[in-house]
């Protein structure tokens, strides 16, 4: 078996001839592309057309999504990577024209020399990635992958958490919201309450069972969980999972990914200070989610 988070084989001075090279590296070992969905790009997905001379400054900027908005922001911020969750372009592009707005975003990238890395459903399935990381900061006990991976030990599609002990719904979705710097999530309980008493609701239910995922319903609909957590989900897979006595907690979509960024920004501050660079690795102020709540 493979692991996802071996022990690098080589220090990052091994690698100090390319800033590119070294973050390639990185998320790769933390993120291997064997991992990521079928068909899903991952890795460098825009090679810089000038790369960070060693011993020189960088900034590498996170976001999930790259629009024009991040990369003016990181023009301005004169960085040098983009690290962004969803790849970018995300489709093959045939003819490169500005009228066209992927087209737009990479040929801008290509003309101010910004390198872009993706990391994608590699991230989420990886082992020590971003559903190991929500479920482990959720509650204690057990985590292991729904779907798990027939090479790399430890990843896989979703996760299933299984606590330690029962704890209130009221605790877990108030844990998810402090994870997610989130206000509201959306919850289907499964039985007809009224608003008034939802809160008491959520403290007599104890769950102990999660089963996390930020895409296909199937794949929580293999586990005997009490709780799905899911970004979004079908109305008939709501009713279907509330029908099995399973409650199911709605975050919005990007927003996992958005709160993971902000741990991932610290791992790779701290990883790549002991490179070869002065690399300041900060998460972008405009990538936000296109929809709100009013």
């Amino acid at each position: 078996m493979l692991t996802s988070r071996g022990a690098a084989d080589s220090s990052s001075r091994a690698l100090a001839g390319s800033l590119q090279k070294l973050i390639q590296h990185s998320l790769s070992r933390r993120f291997p592309p064997v991992v990521a969905r079928s068909g899903d790009s991952v890795g460098l997905t825009i090679s810089t057309l000038r790369d960070v001379e060693r011993g020189g400054a960088a900034v590498v900027l996170l976001c999930v999504d790259l629009t024009e908005q991040v990369l003016a922001e990181a023009i301005n911020s004169h960085t040098n990577h983009i690290i962004t969750f969803f790849p970018t372009p995300s489709r093959p592009l045939h003819v490169l024209s500005s009228d066209e707005i992927a087209s737009r975003i990479v040929l801008r990238c290509a003309s101010s020399f910004i390198g872009v890395h993706s990391i994608s459903s590699a991230c989420a399935n990886a082992q020590g990635g971003m559903l190991d990381w929500v479920a482990t900061s959720l509650a204690s006990g057990s985590v292991t992958p729904i779907l798990p991976h027939p090479e790399v030990e430890g990843a896989g599609e979703g996760r299933m958490l299984e606590a330690e002990r029962a704890l209130p719904l009221s605790n877990l979705v108030l844990n998810l919201k402090d994870l997610l710097l989130v206000k509201h999530v959306r919850l289907a309980l499964g039985v007809s309450v009224e608003e008034s008493n939802l809160a008491k609701a959520q403290e007599c239910c104890f769950v102990k069972s999660i089963a996390i995922h930020t895409g296909d319903a199937s794949v929580l609909a293999r586990t005997s969980a009490n709780v799905f957590i899911t970004s979004e989900m079908a109305h008939a897979d709501v009713l279907a999972a509330n029908a099995q006595g399973v409650v199911v907690i709605l975050t919005g979509q990007t927003t996992m990914e958005r709160a993971y960024l902000r741990s991932l920004q610290q791992e790779l501050h701290t990883e790549f200070a002991r490179s070869d660079w002065n690399v300041k690795v900060r998460c972008s102020e405009v990538d936000n989610s296109p929809l709100a709540v009013v």
